[in-house]
């Protein structure tokens, strides 16, 4: 075959462009924003360099790039969806090796282990990719990863490196953000090592788990814990039995939860000055009661406890500012919370919050969630309407709440929603 023509060429030249405006986009807008907390030792802004020496990285922090310009009116579609295609292709290509090649040993430290953490990175940052994007899907790249933390073991043991632990990090909160916006059980397994509380290794040691998530990783197990404890409830709900070693299962993880969290108060008078990141933290902190009361506990949405969780996480959002960094990890616990807004001013709050982040940051799943937060408020309002409940409904919701739960419970499962 002979060398390439003068038109390919300047087609060369223009992607080889295209692909360094990506690359700079990417250092210095798009990975200041992926992580809770940024700073000099952001692994995300290192994994931009990293990506210079590979290409199935270098493909996926230029997609996510186009996509974040494409949001803010710098690029096309065509573009952002061949650029998702090459991705998308580099990808499958690395599996099919993968799958050729057969399951590489565990444990080792050889070349193929280093080749399968980098697959695993990139797979991971597809997360990133469908939170910008209107008609992303998430579900099988997060299986697919599940494939690759067993693979290298790493359900079982700490990665070294910090692509490793960066990847295996990112990985344990989406599984577990995912689980709880479908209303199942996190693909990684119970004895999967970042579920076990250890702060000392994961919280004090770069990169943070809280630093990169805005939730401190003894936090995330208990989200975990709740996730598990949610779907044995429904289990039993379908197959009656005696709720008593659950209930007590549930007593102990919200006894637990609050000692962990005894410092936490909500916003006091006075407590304006507070770090964004502390402020974060807290509420994925009511954001675990809240589930705990919803889902494990099972109380109505206008349950006087169900409100006061609710007014409570939305007391500390309010005084995390739009931009302020830490609250590009603020979306799940928002959206969590925004779904048991019942009266108008709450409402309004909730749209005028939504509104401000998505002018924002632009990721176009945050409109997907608030559409999905509208509907939940509808199948709500309807089903409150029917059972003739009124404001002082207490936990014990009438028939037609009960089948409002089952309805979301059945939207959240189909749901394609990510936004983390």
């Amino acid at each position: 075959m002979g060398p390439p023509d003068a038109a390919d060429g300047v087609k060369t030249s223009a992607s080889q462009k295209y692909s360094a405006y990506g690359w700079n986009r990417n250092v210095r807008l798009v990975s200041s924003n992926v992580p809770a907390l940024d700073g000099p030792d952001n692994p995300y802004r290192q994994l931009s360099f990293m990506a210079l020496t590979s290409p199935i990285l270098l493909e996926t922090i230029v997609c996510i790039a186009t996509e974040h310009m494409l949001n803010f009116g710098l690029g096309n579609v065509l573009t952002a969806a061949q650029r998702q295609q090459r991705m998308l292709r580099t990808l499958g290509q690395s599996l099919h090796a993968i799958d050729a090649a057969g399951t590489c040993e565990t444990g080792g430290t050889d070349t193929s282990n280093v080749d399968h953490e980098v697959l695993l990175a990139a797979i991971v940052l597809q997360g990133i990719v469908v939170a910008q994007s209107a008609d992303g899907v998430l579900e099988p790249h997060v299986k697919c990863a599940s494939f690759l933390m067993q693979t290298l073991d790493h359900f079982r043991q700490v990665p070294h490196s910090t692509l490793a632990r960066m990847a295996v990090q990112r990985f344990a909160m989406v599984d577990v953000m995912l689980a709880i916006s479908r209303q199942r059980r996190p693909y990684a397994p119970r004895n999967f090592v970042l579920h076990q509380p250890d702060p000392g290794r994961w919280d004090n040691t770069e990169p943070s788990f809280h630093n990169m998530t805005g939730c401190p990783q003894p936090l995330m197990c208990f989200l975990v814990r709740i996730s598990h404890l949610a779907c044995d409830v429904e289990e039993r709900l379908e197959h009656p039995a005696s709720f008593n070693d659950i209930l007590a299962q549930a007593y102990q993880v919200e006894s637990d939860l609050r000692s962990w969290g005894s410092e936490f108060r909500g916003m006091v008078p006075g407590d304006c000055a507070r770090p964004p990141l502390n402020i974060l933290t807290e509420c994925f902190y009511w954001t675990a009661h809240l589930l705990l009361a919803r889902r494990v506990f099972r109380d109505s949405t206008r349950s006087p406890r169900v409100q006061h969780l609710m007014h409570t996480c939305f007391g500390l959002m309010d005084q995390l500012s739009t931009g302020c960094g830490p609250d590009s990890s603020l979306p799940q616990p928002f959206y969590l919370a925004a779904r048991e807004a019942v009266s108008l001013e709450d409402r309004v709050w909730v749209r005028q919050k939504h509104e401000s982040m998505t002018e924002y940051y632009r990721e176009q799943q945050r409109n997907m969630a608030m559409q999905l937060t509208q509907r939940v408020w509808d199948i709500t309002d309807e089903a409150e309407s029917t059972d003739s409940i009124g404001l002082q409904a207490g936990p014990a919701a009438g028939p037609a709440v009960l089948n409002a739960d089952e309805k979301i419970r059945a939207m959240d499962q189909q749901s394609c929603l990510f936004i983390f």
